[in-house]
């Protein structure tokens, strides 16, 4: 029996060494014949050209356009059969000597964006062209020579960003193209939108510096039926704008001289508008239930006509108003925003709507507030005004602004806020942070004092009061305010027991 396992086990122990002298054997073999000088040349040396020309394509993309043209070098097939004159990815915009809307200032030296016209020639005429992007300085005969030439190749998306000596005539097709889906225009010269304009498929649009005489019925979901993004800047010709697409999710638009502004998207989520109105008989209506950001910097009055936005959670407001019912209307539109920022502007006239009987809704969900303020009487007032109103308020970070009025108001605002002390909810229940940041430079004396007054309000009736930090970007108010009055300030009355106060200056 011994002898009998004896052998069985020499067996499968010279069958092992069989089966690996016959591995180590094929790897040999096979690395042999990868590095035998009479392997097939094209299988070898050249495999990169083997590889799909989509994936070629899409490793182009990652690369910029000289990146792209370079790699002629690495293989045959992209060397002879021009590779690279296919790629549809095709972003010129590194190549621009200067930023955009900066001129040249000596027109002696070829911009290396010369030659894309060139290159443009030279493509297949049957490659179509998902991506053409082009930022820099540009004569208008090469801008409308490559916008033409672009739109022979069932162009997607479309980015030219020039400055220009003079106006131009954008080609008709552009604005009728069945193909594109993002287009964006901007250079500092006029340019017209035909009256005829309709984009099919287009969700992102961008135009700056555009004449659009037929703003009224321009922007609505027959002509652009998958609009998601629009922007409008700097264009001019357009009396009363219109919008209404119902697929529109973001709105941005900024310096248009408008006299009336309708706004009506049921699936709108972002609002932006800047200084877009006239004088002071403008007006605007906004229909957006879903609106979850609005920010909104127009000093002309404006009369408003909106609905509320019940599902807002950002609100940014800078504005004036003719009527206080139109401001009243418009501010509480925001009542359901989770965060809101209002300037001083805004800030007098809440204090003025509460002098005249009150704001008429709360804040019920806002927990952050962001001000920007001067800290006057008025001022003072819309504050008390937004505190009082909101009633779950947890952080509250104020600006005082370097203001140059220097008239001096007498009130007593320690009177006041103690007055108002009993119908703050959020300081018995919630406001645990508090930030206050002074631009010190010709702010008063007086100024300061209010500022003072304040904190020290807070603090007797910040009952869940966790932070106080009391900052400025003065080395001088650091010497006149912290050092002085900080002991002083330390020792105010405190309805939190774990309250941190802190008083720094920054750069």
């Amino acid at each position: 029996m011994k002898q009998r396992d004896a052998l069985q086990k020499n067996k499968s122990k010279k069958k092992r060494n069989t089966i690996a002298k016959s591995m180590i054997t094929t790897r040999s073999s096979k690395k042999e014949q990868l590095l035998s000088p009479t392997a097939d040349n094209n299988n070898s040396n050249d495999r990169i050209s083997d590889l799909p020309e989509e994936l070629l394509h899409r490793i182009f993309s990652f690369l910029p356009i000289k990146s792209t043209a370079q790699t002629t070098v690495l293989s045959k097939r992209w060397n002879h059969l021009s590779l690279w004159r296919t790629h549809p990815h095709l972003d010129f915009s590194p190549l621009s000597p200067n930023p955009p809307h900066i001129p040249r200032l000596n027109h002696q030296f070829q911009s290396p964006t010369d030659f894309i016209p060139v290159v443009l020639s030279r493509r297949q005429q049957d490659s179509n062209i998902s991506t053409f992007r082009f930022f820099g300085n540009v004569s208008d005969t090469r801008l409308l020579d490559c916008l033409n030439r672009v739109m022979n190749h069932a162009i997607e998306k479309l980015e030219v960003d020039v400055y220009l000596d003079g106006s131009i005539t954008i080609p008709p097709c552009l604005f009728s193209s069945k193909t594109l889906r993002v287009l964006k225009l901007n250079h500092q010269k006029k340019y017209s939108v035909p009256e005829k304009i309709g984009l099919p498929l287009v969700h992102t649009l961008s135009l700056t510096y555009a004449y659009i005489k037929h703003g009224s019925d321009l922007f609505s979901g027959e002509r652009f039926p998958l609009l998601r993004n629009l922007l409008l800047e700097n264009c001019r010709g357009m009396t009363v704008l219109n919008i209404n697409c119902p697929g529109l999710e973001i709105l941005k638009l900024g310096c248009l001289g408008l006299e009336g502004l309708d706004i009506s998207g049921v699936g709108l989520l972002e609002l932006q508008v800047i200084n877009c109105f006239l004088d002071a008989y403008s007006w605007t209506k906004i229909r957006a239930a879903r609106l979850r950001s609005i920010y909104w910097v127009n000093i002309t009055p404006v009369e408003f006509t909106t609905e509320v936005f019940s599902d807002l959670n950002t609100g940014f407001l800078c504005f004036d108003s003719n009527t206080l019912n139109s401001a009243s209307e418009f501010i509480s539109a925001l009542c359901f925003a989770r965060f809101l920022c209002v300037t001083s502007k805004v800030l007098k006239i809440l204090g003025d709507i509460d002098c005249a009987g009150g704001f008429p809704c709360s804040f019920s969900n806002l927990t952050t507030l962001k001000l920007h303020t001067n800290m006057t009487k008025d001022e003072i007032t819309g504050i008390i005004c937004l505190l009082r109103s909101s009633p779950i308020l947890h952080t509250i970070t104020i600006s005082v602004n370097d203001c140059s009025d220097t008239r001096y108001e007498s009130w007593d605002e320690e009177q006041c806020l103690e007055s108002q002390s009993r119908t703050f909810e959020s300081l018995e229940h919630h406001l645990k942070v508090v930030r206050i940041h002074i631009q010190y430079t010709t702010v008063l004396m007086t100024r300061h004092k209010t500022t003072l007054n304040f904190v020290e309000f807070l603090l007797r009736h910040g009952k869940v009061l966790q932070e106080i930090t009391l900052t400025s970007n003065s080395s001088r108010w650091d010497c006149s305010i912290q050092r002085p009055n900080i002991l002083w300030k330390m020792k105010f009355p405190r309805a939190s027991s774990v309250v941190n106060t802190s008083v720094a200056y920054q750069m």
